[in-house]
């Protein structure tokens, strides 16, 4: 693609979207960043805002609704926001776009939730049947996204982010609900963790923007998956924020959900952390 000029980016305030923004202003300072400010479950809104953009190259999209707990408690807003958002950004961009003639290339972020865990490292034609109503709304919003853009050809990438962890993460995410624990663990004594035999693939949220940017700014069309290449259990995850040694209780079952990172690497590079 072009080189864009003017970006617009959805879900700024997000931990990934605070990355992406740093990322954009500093390596690409030359580029015009739209934030957006609305609500996207909103069309009227929606449309508003996109118009007001003026003419874009390149739509940046990570707004979703991402607790597992906020959208089992609430799946009705879950598909609203993480199905429905999409779709409206989609019919305010064609809207819009009609006036001016320019087609802006979509990066759609999605989720590994989209899989089932499975034994060996994922490829992006494996089979997407998510277990959890958060995986199932994510997975409407990226089918959503690929039929619509490949009725009005315009450029899609679907990337699909695996486990991301950032020191500022608050609520159930795994990290903080492990800080929060190992804050007051006591060294002496068992350290119960749920499925510590499960095998995940940690990626700094930092690290995850940058191949997000990184994508964007490519010419791939497609779904390829983000993650690190490095398998490692969540009781290696624990371990490596505790201040000392773990003595650590596995409960539950385990289970494998990493990705196969064959095509990311083949079109970013090496992407170890």
């Amino acid at each position: 693609m072009n080189r864009p000029e003017r970006i617009f980016l959805t879900g700024s305030n997000g931990i990934v979207g605070r990355h992406v923004t740093t990322a954009l202003r500093a390596q690409h300072p030359q580029c015009d960043l739209i934030c957006n400010t609305v609500d996207l479950t909103n069309l009227t809104e929606t449309t508003e805002a996109i118009k007001a953009a003026g003419p874009l190259d390149l739509v940046i999209h990570l707004a979703a609704l991402v607790p597992v707990d906020d959208v089992v408690s609430n799946p009705a807003l879950g598909y609203a926001v993480n199905a429905g958002g999409t779709i409206n950004l989609l019919s305010a961009l064609a809207s819009c776009e009609r006036e001016t003639g320019v087609s802006a290339r979509l990066l759609y972020c999605s989720s590994s939730h989209v899989y089932a865990p499975q034994a060996e490292p994922i490829r992006e034609d494996a089979p997407t049947t998510p277990a959890s109503v958060y995986g199932k709304t994510k997975l409407m919003g990226e089918e959503a996204a690929r039929s619509i853009c490949a009725e009005t050809e315009r450029s899609l990438c679907v990337a699909r982010l695996f486990s991301i962890h950032d020191p500022a993460q608050t609520g159930s995410y795994l990290r903080p609900a492990l800080t929060t624990r190992l804050a007051d663990a006591d060294p002496a004594k068992v350290f119960e963790l749920h499925g510590a035999g499960s095998l995940r693939d940690f990626l700094p949220a930092k690290t995850a923007a940058q191949h997000l940017v990184d994508l964007a700014f490519s010419s791939f069309d497609g779904v390829v998956n983000v993650g690190s290449g490095k398998a490692q259990t969540v009781a290696e995850f624990a371990q490596s924020l505790a201040p000392f040694p773990l003595n650590i209780k596995p409960i539950g079952t385990d289970n494998a959900l990493v990705p196969d990172v064959s095509l990311l690497k083949s079109l970013l590079g090496e992407v170890n952390d």
